[in-house]
């Protein structure tokens, strides 16, 4: 409800004589006052609207974190002052989560740590051992490949006369030693027939096998000296070529190893590169930054008073679950009130000003009058009832010790002209 009142001389009139009969205006009727220069000056004009007791300040306290309400230590009516604790969440998951920020961060740390100070002794001497192994393993592998490669080389171009000779001479002097055997049985043999004999038949069987073993040696000579003859076949050739590239690729795969230990040599005497440094820093600072969110977080696991005040409201009991940014605590300053309107108009809310003078009438109070001033003006409408309305703050220099109460309905009249 709003009422604008042009006052003139004549209604200053009415009113006063309604006040010598006894009668005072209600609480909706609007109080006019003619200006300080009597009748006949500036008219005065009121805006009035109907407003609730609100406090100088007042905040809606909510957790930033989600959690069950663990402990609510305060109740409805409580002075509280700023940053007292008012509740607290379950903080066995937080805590987890601290914890595990604070060792990644030392881990991190530790790994900077251990970047700047370089390898020790004993890595590079790990280092060297290294290279002096795969240096024998590219030697043994270059061995083998020579080895390979002279094979091939024998194949493709056949034996030599020397090896022929050679060869030949194995040949003559397993038929010598066949020779020796088949006379040294024969002896034997004529040595059994003779009467008395003068050997027996196992000495002879034995002088038998002798010629066998001789037999079977000059074969052996003379295969081996037609193999060298004939030269190596194409499958001995393809045998040989590849012999000789799995030798090469020992000696590739060597060399790489050899390559990759004097490498690694070469940095752990040079220590970490800047860049790696910068790297493991950056590392360092996220681990930092990921430990303070965590310790915010449980920081914000208490829920605690931002200024003097007075609780207004508790909406939550101990054992539930609350949600991010829910309500909690409702908190007021009432160390002096404020009125809020409620159904001020757009069309009146262009004609107040900051600093206008106000009356606030409250009926509680059996319609006494408390001045104040306009503090605020919203910058944004509110819809009540189907009507565009603008909240306007009126400031008063009393407290509750006026009997003013928060929430208490009222009636508020704006010096506008």
């Amino acid at each position: 409800m709003q009422r604008r009142v042009l006052v003139s001389t004549l209604v200053f009139t009415v009113v006063s004589g309604l006040a010598l009969s006894g009668c005072s205006p209600s609480p909706s009727t609007p109080v006019v006052t003619p200006s300080p220069s009597g009748p006949g000056s500036d008219l005065v004009e009121l805006v009035s609207a109907e407003a609730l007791v609100v406090p100088y300040k007042q905040a809606d306290l909510s957790f930033k974190v989600g959690g069950r309400l663990q402990e609510l230590l305060v109740s409805e009516g409580d002075a509280v002052t700023a940053g007292q604790e008012l509740g607290r969440l379950d903080t066995r998951d937080l805590q987890l989560a601290v914890d595990r920020a604070e060792a990644a961060l030392e881990s991190a740390q530790a790994q900077l740590d251990k970047a700047k100070a370089g390898a020790r002794s004993e890595e590079i001497v790990l280092a060297e051992a290294d290279v002096t192994i795969a240096e024998g393993n590219l030697a043994s592998a270059q061995a083998t490949l020579s080895s390979a490669q002279a094979a091939l080389n024998k194949a493709l171009t056949g034996p030599t006369d020397i090896e022929i000779q050679i060869a030949e001479k194995q040949v003559e002097l397993a038929k010598n030693q066949l020779w020796g055997a088949q006379s040294q049985r024969d002896v034997i043999g004529d040595q059994v027939n003779d009467f008395p004999p003068r050997a027996s038949d196992v000495e002879y069987q034995a002088a038998q096998s002798q010629v066998a073993q001789a037999e079977a040696q000059v074969q052996i000579a003379e295969l081996q000296l037609q193999q060298l003859k004939a030269g190596a076949g194409p499958e001995d050739i393809a045998s040989a070529r590849a012999q000789v590239a799995q030798a090469e690729a020992g000696v590739d795969i060597a060399q790489a190893q050899l390559d990759q230990a004097e490498a690694q040599l070469d940095m752990v005497e040079a220590g970490s590169r800047a860049e790696d440094i910068a790297v493991l820093q950056a590392s360092v600072s996220q681990a930092e930054v990921g430990l303070k969110e965590a310790q915010n977080a449980f920081r914000d696991s208490i829920l605690t008073a931002p200024f003097d005040g007075v609780v207004g409201a508790v909406l939550f009991e101990e054992g539930e679950f609350v949600t991010p940014q829910m309500p909690v605590v409702l908190v007021g300053d009432l160390s002096r009130l404020r009125v809020e309107t409620v159904d001020l108009s757009e069309a009146d809310v262009n004609r107040v000003q900051v600093g206008q003078q106000a009356t606030v009438i409250v009926d509680a109070l059996d319609g006494r009058a408390i001045e104040g001033k306009v503090a605020r003006i919203a910058s944004v409408a509110t819809e009540r009832r189907g009507e565009r309305v603008y909240t306007v703050t009126i400031d008063t220099d009393v407290g509750p010790e006026s009997g003013l109460r928060w929430g208490m309905s009222a009636f508020v009249e704006i010096e506008v002209k």
